[in-house]
């Protein structure tokens, strides 16, 4: 748990800016391959970045956490930084069978390998970089888009693998 305070507080100490309550958003999309996405935002720099945090929900979940920065005057184009969940895959597990030959068994192999293939994909955690097209701008309430590609480890594979995603989603 020490490790964490020092990493807040030298979090906080580097990225000492006021905040008032229009500065803090919140947003809510999805897309593949997650269905779900939360997110709460902080705008920083008079408006032209942005740090945010977000839950994504899917076939498999996990949190990331994620730096923005405008590229033109209008504030429409983004290019930013992730960290945390960046993509979701299948581990191919092999399905475990019974060894019971008799018809509830059989169905019971059919049944237990459906749900374990259905179920068997895995969250890549890792670093990468986001592109996004927000239609009122950085920092505005509407409508984005947004493409994030990295690199990362499965979370129980291990397995290292480029990974990554889209979502929509409307800031509130």
């Amino acid at each position: 748990m020490k490790v964490n305070s020092f990493c807040l507080a030298s979090l906080l100490t580097l990225c000492t800016f006021s905040v008032s309550a229009n500065d803090v958003s919140f947003s809510i999309g999805g897309g593949y391959p997650y269905f779900v996405i939360p997110e709460v935002s902080l705008s920083a720099n008079e408006g032209t970045q942005r740090w945010y945090a977000n839950y994504k929900l899917g076939l498999n979940d996990g949190f990331s956490l994620g730096f923005e920065h405008a590229l033109t005057a209008n504030k429409k184009h983004a290019l930013g930084l992730v960290i945390g969940a960046i993509g979701i895959r299948d581990d191919e597990r092999e399905c475990v069978k019974t060894d019971d030959d008799s018809i509830s068994g059989e169905v019971g192999n059919i049944i237990g390998c459906a749900i374990t293939d259905a179920f068997d994909y895995e969250t890549t955690n890792g670093a990468g970089v986001s592109y996004s097209y927000l239609f009122r701008g950085l920092n505005e309430g509407g409508w984005r888009v947004r493409f994030e590609l990295g690199y990362g480890e499965g979370i129980d594979s291990n397995e290292k693998r480029a990974d990554g995603g889209i979502s929509v989603s409307y800031e509130f």
